[in-house]
């Protein structure tokens, strides 16, 4: 299946080029009307009655007349010999103009043989430019004729030395020939043309993969996901499930953590499952030190990706995603199997694995164990200290829940997940001020974009979308002592796990809440009393139940019930 690289453009038609050219068979329909117009024009204008000889008049008129008609005459003539002379025109043969604007056609609806069919008769006809000689190897690319592909951008490059397009394009055909050091020539030279420009670095990377030369190509593929980048989503699930299946946008980048062992071998694939949109993902492993040890941009038929590496030491691996040159869009499954030995590095990931399964079905004093063995294989793991925390909360041991949590932080200060596990301990523990700071503190470490909300005037319901690392600001205005109640819920289609906290005017986070229960999602707040006058600020994000879709805001700020006083009705039964 052939891909269709950055920047690897259709030329657009010019206004001339959009106008059709009437079929010889039009021309000559078009003459003969004119000589009937003329005729019945001949025929209105011819007098009814005998004309008076003697009349200088009559006869002055006449002339005037009869000078139209073969006015009139001579033009219809002149039309019908142009019309003449086109219909001699060989069968099948179209105007330019028409013959691009079929090719055009063609090309938009992926006709490519159809288009060069119609390429070459312009060419042939003397009727072509850079555009023609573009487009046609645009379509020569895309069944797979590279070389014609390369030898038609050559032709454009002879008239346009710094044509962008025909650099790029060029480059791709020329290493899809095995004529690297030519392809290479043309990205660098388009590198100096357009240093900004991100795609150059893809389409070098992928030259560089077919030569083999991978610490290269693997310095691009970087270098592309850096420039093209505008969010980055950490998924620690893969080393739980083995396989996951991830949406794939332009600019998403998704990274996904494993253990591995020193010797062992790691096989990770990621594989478009919509083959009607076939999304095209680069894969990209980094070693326990973050830098770039494999990459793979396509194999096989299709445009998945696949690598195999033989993991140098033991430690926490990670699998970056990224779209290439092809769709931006669909949905990748992402799969790794770990195979060898079991060593210390193994031995962890399935420690953790084996306890989040036993978290997960109520079993914690299982749990407990195997995120210890994982801690004493690995002291420095924050994600099995941070699970840890989690099932000593489960257990209703808060403060060791708390220690542990807190352990985490302090061993990977970017890690987000524990200021969450932190804040849900806080609020089973009553401390509402602590839990919504560490609420907060988890949902700007994660957020991509801030939505500001405009102020609510008076008890207000509204339905707002959420997406990944999203955050809304939502200010209101509130008197000392007026009582607050905050109800936030996911509504169909799309699931959402809320999370809400409450800042107070002095930008201090006062309360929040994430779950209502285990099995409900809603987040509340519920007879809050405001501690003084001042504009509050609502914050609404998610926490990680559920990201996608939309949210329903309930919100209504009450006075405080009036205190009951006894009615007093006066002195009885006394004496003056």
């Amino acid at each position: 299946m052939t891909k269709q690289y950055p920047e690897y453009d259709i030329p657009k038609r010019s206004i001339k080029d959009r106008v059709l050219g009437q079929r010889p068979s039009a021309l000559i329909i078009e003459g003969l009307l004119v000589l009937v117009a003329v005729v019945a024009t001949i025929g209105f204008l011819s007098p009814a009655v005998p004309v008076d000889d003697n009349s200088d008049a009559v006869i002055a008129e006449l002339e005037a007349i009869i000078a139209v008609q073969e006015a009139a005459l001579a033009e219809a003539a002149e039309a019908m010999a142009q019309a003449a002379e086109r219909a001699a025109t060989p069968d099948g043969f179209l105007t330019a103009s028409a013959a691009k604007n079929m090719a055009w056609s063609s090309l938009s609806n992926e006709e490519y043989r159809s288009a060069i069919a119609l390429y070459d008769m312009l060419i042939a006809e003397g009727e072509a430019d850079v555009d023609t000689y573009f487009a046609r190897g645009y379509a020569y690319s895309m069944i797979d004729e590279h070389g014609l592909a390369a030898q038609d951008y050559s032709m454009v490059l002879q008239t346009q030395p710094d044509a962008l397009g025909a650099l790029n394009n060029r480059c791709w055909a020329l290493s899809e020939t095995g004529a690297y050091e030519a392809a290479l020539t043309d990205c660098n030279k388009l590198m100096s043309l357009q240093p900004e420009a991100d795609y150059p670095y893809l389409n070098r990377g992928i030259v560089y993969e077919k030569m083999g030369e991978m610490d290269a190509a693997m310095q691009d593929y970087v270098e592309w996901m850096k420039r093209r980048k505008n969010r980055v989503i950490r998924n620690d699930n893969l080393a739980w499930e083995g396989t996951l299946q991830l949406p794939m946008e332009d600019g998403l980048v998704h990274v996904l953590p494993f253990n591995a062992s020193g010797g062992q071998e790691v096989v990770v694939t990621a594989v478009s499952v919509q083959r009607d949109v076939d999304a095209d993902p680069l894969l990209l492993i980094l070693d326990p030190q973050g830098e770039p040890l494999i990459a793979n941009d396509d194999t096989g038929e299709w445009w998945d990706s696949y690598v195999r590496f033989r993991a140098p030491v033991s430690g926490e691996y990670a699998a970056v995603l990224m779209h290439a040159g092809g769709s931006t869009e669909g949905i990748v499954e992402v799969s790794f199997d770990i195979a060898g030995m079991f060593t210390q590095g193994n031995d962890s990931a399935r420690f953790k694995s084996d306890a989040y399964r036993a978290l997960m079905s109520g079993d914690y004093q299982v749990a407990l164990e195997n995120f210890r063995r994982a801690l004493n294989i690995n002291r420095h793991d924050a994600e099995a200290m941070n699970w840890l925390g989690v099932t000593y909360r489960y257990l209703g041991e808060y403060e060791s829940s708390i220690i542990h949590i807190g352990m985490a932080m302090r061993l990977d200060e970017s890690y987000s997940l524990p200021y969450l596990s932190r804040g849900i301990t806080y609020e089973a523990m009553g401390d509402t001020q602590a839990s919504a700071a560490d609420y907060y503190r988890y949902a700007m470490l994660n957020r991509s974009r801030t939505l500001f909300h405009a102020e609510l005037e008076g008890d207000s319901t509204f339905e707002l979308p959420m997406r990944e690392g999203w955050v809304y600001s939502i200010p209101f205005e509130a008197s000392r002592n007026q009582v607050l109640n905050v109800d936030v819920s996911t509504v169909a289609p799309g699931f959402v796990d809320p999370l809400i906290i409450l800042i107070g005017p002095d930008g201090q986070a006062l309360t929040g809440d994430d779950d209502i229960s285990r099995s409900e999602y809603d987040a509340t707040i519920v007879d809050y009393k405001a501690p003084k006058s001042g504009q509050y600020t609502l914050v609404v994000s998610h926490a990680e139940g559920g990201a996608n879709g939309t949210i329903k805001v309930d919100v209504n700020v009450a006075n405080p019930a009036l205190m009951s006083v006894p009615e007093y009705s006066g002195c009885s039964g006394m004496g003056h």
